[in-house]
């Protein structure tokens, strides 16, 4: 018998991550998100707001947007001239709906200037050996 032993396999070293070429880092994740909220929140501030009608084959009333409040000639020009009450009725639905644009508004709004804050001002990552004392 000889003490040669059989040649050990030799294991292939592992190659970089195929899934690290096309994942987010988190940081760029997170840029993502606040880009996001912050096209979203503009959208949605100037695209008009729109509520159900007096007549269902008449179509939405529009309201305006979430910029200029409600407009009151459009709302009487889409209800065709209704009287005083019925209009009266209508900008309060309007008024209604463009508070709650609003404040979806303005949630998004907010999240994405604290986020791009968030993200410009506060260090990420490892700290570097100059900031070690």
């Amino acid at each position: 018998m000889s003490d040669e032993q059989p040649p050990a396999q030799a294991t292939p070293e592992p190659g970089p991550d195929p899934l690290a070429a096309i994942t987010l880092t988190p940081r760029r994740f997170a840029g993502v998100l606040v880009v996001a909220a912050l096209l979203l929140g503009l959208v949605l501030l100037l695209v008009p707001v729109h509520v159900a009608g007096t007549d269902p084959a008449g179509g939405p009333v529009t309201c305006g947007n979430a910029v200029g409040g409600v407009e009151t000639a459009w709302v009487d020009e889409d209800l065709g001239r209704p009287d005083k009450l019925t209009l009266v009725s209508y900008l309060g639905t309007c008024e209604e709906a463009l508070s709650d644009r609003g404040t979806t508004t303005m949630v998004l709004l907010t999240a994405g200037v604290v986020g791009g804050l968030a993200l410009t001002v506060v260090r990420w990552g490892p700290r570097g050996a100059a900031s070690r004392g």
